[in-house]
């Protein structure tokens, strides 16, 4: 009996894989599968730090991660999984970021007081507020702190425009031109409104400008 010709073998191995790769380009490129392989350019912080850093491999092969990316599309999966690489989690943000002196830790918004205020800035993660591969540096409005202070009052308020005022005026914007959010920053709050930063500094930070509260900073990321 013949050998099958060279090209003959070659057409059978593209056919062969031809259902594999149709159902490789059409997970990738699902809706909600994309924005996982999406990346864009890290911030500028983080321009030297290693992608491994971060990002741990995943178990299985690339097929069987295909296969279970078309399982989870078909609805006979509950969870996709990670192409090559896990999703970055908090326990990586906090490995080179975790610090003693954090006004806002994570873990205190997991306590079911806080339960509404999840509902408007999910604090409970890092990247609720945080995330990679995007310009911004803060990824939710500069009014967040309406989310557990809607009802704040201070005695003795040392400000020249009380609290109480500011949060009936909805005046959100302003909590961050006086207060820094993780309390890295060695600032003293001012007692007069006219000190405080600009409202458009601070949203011009969280776009990725300028950080308005200075250097040094009590504590400094890691060197990865």
């Amino acid at each position: 009996m013949a050998w099958p010709s060279a090209r003959l073998v070659r057409l059978l191995a593209v056919l062969a894989i031809m259902p594999t790769a149709v159902w490789a380009g059409f997970v990738l490129t699902h809706a909600k599968i994309k924005p996982s392989i999406a990346h864009g350019p890290l911030i500028a912080a983080h321009g030297d730090v290693a992608c491994v850093a971060c990002h741990m491999r995943t178990p299985g092969t690339v097929r069987q991660q295909v296969q279970a990316q078309v399982r989870y599309v078909l609805g006979m999966r509950q969870t996709p999984v990670d192409f090559g690489y896990a999703e970055v989690g908090s326990e990586q943000c906090l490995a080179c970021h975790a610090r003693p002196n954090e006004r806002h830790p994570i873990y205190r918004f997991r306590e079911p007081r806080f339960a509404k205020a999840v509902e408007q800035v999910d604090a409970r993660s890092c990247l609720g507020c945080h995330s990679e591969h995007v310009p911004q540096i803060v990824t939710v409005e500069p009014t967040l702190c309406r989310a557990c202070h809607e009802d704040l009052k201070v005695k003795n308020d040392p400000i020249d425009t009380p609290h109480e005022r500011l949060v009936s005026l909805k005046k959100w914007d302003s909590c961050l031109g006086c207060h820094d959010f993780h309390g890295n920053h060695p600032v003293s709050s001012p007692t007069r409104m006219a000190e405080a930063l600009p409202a458009l500094k601070i949203w011009s930070y969280f776009q990725g400008g300028d950080d308005p509260y200075g250097s040094p900073k009590f504590y400094e990321g890691k060197v990865q």
